[in-house]
């Protein structure tokens, strides 16, 4: 039985790594295992609970890569935490089921913070976003922020009454991805389950109310 929380810290700049993983291992209770491309999870073993995940990669890129990832560990949270500031980029990797984006210019507590959130299996709190800017910023973009067409297409078939299955075979999507989402939904609107999620958006008026 696993004891101990894991995170995946997968970049291809060993110092960046190096030093990440001292940081995270002096704040928070896990153990860090790094790798430095999406192959190289083909000789891991351990269950991985958060997934630390560059853009740009050697192969694979992170975004590409992140199907493979949610394969192999579909319970796993996945942060974005990259250099680059592309909102498309950004927002795809959002839609395919990542929680969140950090930029490397993040100060380290907040990236400590958010790491911490995720073992707990809590997205960021709204307190840690911040809007993308132009130019490399500390960032964090979540999903709750976006309400994107995804996450009412979800919010619709859940309204419906659908299982997370239909959901995801309706979407194209892994049930992973969709529990991701509803994830989002809940954080979003402040409440704890699929229910509340109904009433609340049609009280924001994202839903029909009942007649």
């Amino acid at each position: 039985m696993k004891t101990k929380k894991i995170v995946l810290l997968v970049d291809d700049h060993a110092l960046f790594r190096a030093g990440l993983r001292l940081i995270l291992e002096n704040k928070i209770d896990a153990e860090i295992i790094e790798i430095e491309k999406i192959s190289d999870v083909t000789g891991l073993e351990e269950e991985i609970d958060v997934i630390l995940l560059d853009i740009c990669l050697p192969g694979l890129n992170g975004i590409d890569g992140m199907i493979i990832l949610q394969q192999r560990w579909p319970e796993a949270r996945i942060m974005l935490l990259s250099a680059l500031n592309n909102h498309e980029e950004i927002n795809r990797a959002l839609e395919l089921g990542a929680c969140c984006f950090l930029h490397k210019n993040t100060d380290s507590t907040l990236i400590c913070n958010t790491v911490q959130s995720l073992l707990m299996s809590r997205l960021p709190s709204k307190s840690d976003h911040l809007q993308i800017q132009t130019q490399p910023s500390p960032v964090v973009t979540q999903a709750k922020t976006l309400l994107s067409t995804r996450l009412l297409e979800v919010l619709a078939l859940m309204a419906e009454g659908h299982s997370n299955k239909y959901i995801a075979d309706k979407l194209s999507l892994s049930e992973n991805t969709v529990r991701n989402h509803i994830v989002a939904l809940m954080d979003h609107f402040r409440v704890h389950n699929r229910t509340k999620i109904i009433i609340a958006a049609q009280q924001a008026g994202y839903l029909a109310r009942p007649e």
